[in-house]
């Protein structure tokens, strides 16, 4: 039998995709959910009490972000200039930027099912235009320069971000849980995670 024809059907049906070793894992993704609404939480204690378990579905979706490495001189009368280097992460779906202000894990290809990958919908070109108009307004409020400094966009890095999705059956009851920054959000307040809860889990 040739290797090929010995892989599994998951194995034929992967890809790899640049990612990160979940900070969290799937069991605390859904004890972080459990009091995210007071609803969640009596429902929840009242399936303590009486002995039944309120057990979701739980699933696991990939979200592409780039990191944009980042180099900023900073001019100044006193002190001389002054090189800042920075992380910022850009939804690829979305656009909405922000300096990464965790402490990122290491980052690994991994074959996953292709079903579970959300696909970017801006190519580099694009990002590095919405990474531009960020970075000034960023600077402006966070730095105050004496004059525009100078800036370059070292490197653009796509990974996909895995995010808990934690089902109790409707899209309005289930939550988001980054992997990344531990954070929980309702499945509904993350556009893009919506439309895949509607496509593939509904």
């Amino acid at each position: 039998m040739s290797e090929s024809s010995g892989r599994s059907m998951a194995d034929e049906r992967s890809i790899d995709v640049r990612t990160i070793e979940p900070r969290v894992p799937a069991a605390d993704a859904v004890d972080r959910t459990k009091r995210m609404t007071l609803g969640r939480f009596l429902r929840t204690r009242f399936a303590e009490i009486v002995g039944r378990e309120d057990s979701p579905k739980i699933y696991t979706a990939y979200y592409p972000d780039y990191l944009a490495y980042t180099t900023v001189t900073l001019y100044r009368y006193v002190g001389g200039n002054r090189e800042i280097k920075f992380l910022a992460g850009i939804d690829a779906i979305t656009g909405r930027v922000g300096e990464v202000d965790v402490e990122l894990p290491e980052r690994r290809f991994e074959g996953v099912d292709p079903a579970t990958v959300l696909e970017p919908t801006l190519d580099e070109e694009e990002v590095a235009t919405v990474w531009r108009e960020w970075l000034w307004k960023y600077l402006d409020r966070k730095y105050r320069p004496v004059k525009r400094p100078e800036s370059s966009l070292d490197d653009l890095e796509l990974v996909h971000v895995p995010y808990w999705i934690v089902d109790y059956g409707t899209k309005a009851d289930s939550f988001a849980v980054s992997a990344l920054t531990r954070q929980a959000e309702h499945v509904e307040a993350i556009g893009p995670l919506a439309a895949y809860y509607d496509e593939a889990l509904s």
